[in-house]
């Protein structure tokens, strides 16, 4: 029969394992949210090792490793999370996360080699193909997918494609001039994501538009975005069966 003492020191320990999963985790959020990516997925990496079991530890490091562009492993990630069977919120944004990368993870096919003694072929310019009317074209920058998008009918603003964010958000220069004032009765509320967490303001735009895809009455939240205008998150994102092809740089809602 264990001693006493041990039994005290074998509890230490536990809660000790717990508290330091806890804590890599928060400090890979603070590592993302600086745009380190490999030094925030070598801490989700080591909560991992106390807590293989959390599936949002899993989902974390899928995201770090999708800007990475280590596309195998975040898929292996993102699938992880989903084996753990995690709350309904984050089984959507690991799904959404796994359908972003899958597409490249799909092997290419190789450029045909030319024969000996024959010139290759000049290559065609490429022609600006038509887009379907429920794909939009989006574009990178620094590891980040951004699309144009109308709010209101009114205001054009570029919003980066977050899979990961619960909710769509948007400054408050943004919502002023679109006209969106949040209720001064309703309390802020404190809004956590992998990039960090901030108060912010709850509000409901009636209009979303991304190309020729409408979602009206969406939740958003306002809160300081440094260096964007709006946060394309899952409350418009879950609507549709949205993918995201880096390949080719688009981005295609389906309705559900």
């Amino acid at each position: 029969m264990m001693a006493p003492r041990l039994l005290a020191l074998a509890a230490l320990l536990l809660a000790c394992t717990g508290a330091g999963w806890l804590q890599l985790n928060d400090a890979g959020k603070a590592a993302y949210a600086r745009g380190e990516y490999a030094e925030a997925e070598r801490l989700f990496r080591q909560a991992l090792a106390a807590a293989p079991d959390e599936p949002v530890v899993h989902y974390h490091r899928g995201v770090a490793l999708t800007h990475l562009h280590r596309w195998a492993e975040a898929a292996a990630a993102y699938e992880k999370a989903l084996a753990l069977r995690p709350p309904a919120p984050l089984a959507a944004a690991a799904r959404q996360g796994l359908r972003t990368v899958e597409p490249m993870t799909r092997p290419r096919a190789p450029a045909p080699v030319p024969e000996a003694g024959v010139a290759p072929s000049p290559r065609p310019r490429p022609r600006r193909v038509e887009l379907p009317p429920d794909t939009v074209r989006v574009a990178r920058h620094g590891g980040n997918w951004f699309v144009e998008v109308t709010l209101n009918d009114m205001q054009q603003a570029t919003f980066l494609v977050d899979t990961g964010a619960s909710a769509c958000a948007i400054t408050p220069e943004l919502a002023e001039a679109v006209g969106i004032v949040p209720d001064p009765d309703v309390p802020p509320v404190l809004v956590r994501g992998v990039t960090g967490s901030t108060w912010g303001r709850r509000v409901k735009i009636p209009s979303i538009r991304v190309g020729e895809t409408e979602a009206h009455d969406v939740i958003a939240f306002v809160i300081p975005l440094p260096g964007m205008q709006g946060i394309l998150g899952n409350t418009f994102l879950s609507r549709f069966t949205a993918t995201l092809d880096p390949a080719q740089a688009l981005l295609t809602l389906q309705p559900r």
